[in-house]
């Protein structure tokens, strides 16, 4: 029984593969190295202390992974402050959810900070129920913790839950939660397995005309 909806955010909800890719880029330039698409592909849906330790060791870096970090974080500040372009169905989609009164929330990689301001953009953050962060847990993704942590903040059990994710280790995640799980690919992961996801679909406007959402938040 889905009672509730929970999203991941960077890549399904909004495009902000792209900016990450970017910043990740800036943070490289001084060092004299060079993101590449291919090697910010394999980082996409890990946590920052994750991905800045793979971008130290992937370009065998000299530099403490908290300042990674920090100079991730402040690049990707940076970028989003311009605006993050919303993924195509994202509002038609919410309008559906807000008709229908179905419970969601946010589990994202990103800290905390980014996801309040990137809901703020969208003008979705007072609609969202819950937020489950990437800085609030011990693990990240693939690890089960941010969803565990969603539906706690939810009040629903894991198995009530649909969890919306681009990224396999999302998926991953989400299923060992406990969770069903519906992948929405996007251009940089449209070619990843996924072989924890219940459902498969090619967007969010694909996803909001399929039965599992019609039935979703049913009691």
């Amino acid at each position: 029984m889905i009672t509730t909806i929970i999203f991941d955010m960077d890549g399904l909800m909004v495009d902000s593969e792209p900016l990450a890719e970017r910043a990740w880029a800036q943070v490289l330039r001084p060092f004299g190295a060079t993101m590449t698409a291919d090697i910010h592909n394999r980082m996409i849906g890990k946590r920052l202390d994750a991905s800045a330790r793979f971008v130290r060791d992937e370009f065998s870096l000299d530099v403490p992974i908290e300042e990674l970090m920090r100079r991730k974080k402040a690049a990707m500040a940076d970028l989003v402050r311009d605006g993050v372009p919303p993924m195509p169905g994202l509002f038609a989609l919410h309008e559906k959810i807000a008709r229908r009164q179905i419970r969601w929330g946010v589990a994202t990689s990103s800290p905390r900070q980014h996801a309040v301001e990137v809901l703020i953009q969208l003008g979705l953050l007072e609609a969202c129920h819950a937020i489950a962060a990437g800085d609030e847990v011990v693990h990240g993704k693939p690890a089960p913790d941010i969803y565990l942590l969603a539906a706690e903040r939810l009040n629903v059990p894991p198995a009530h839950c649909l969890a919306l994710e681009d990224s396999a280790p999302g998926c991953q995640a989400a299923s060992a939660a406990g969770m069903n799980v519906a992948a929405v690919p996007n251009a940089k992961t449209k070619t990843a397995v996924f072989p924890c996801a219940d459902y498969k679909f090619e967007s969010l406007i694909a996803f909001a005309a399929h039965p599992v959402f019609q039935t979703a938040g049913e009691r």
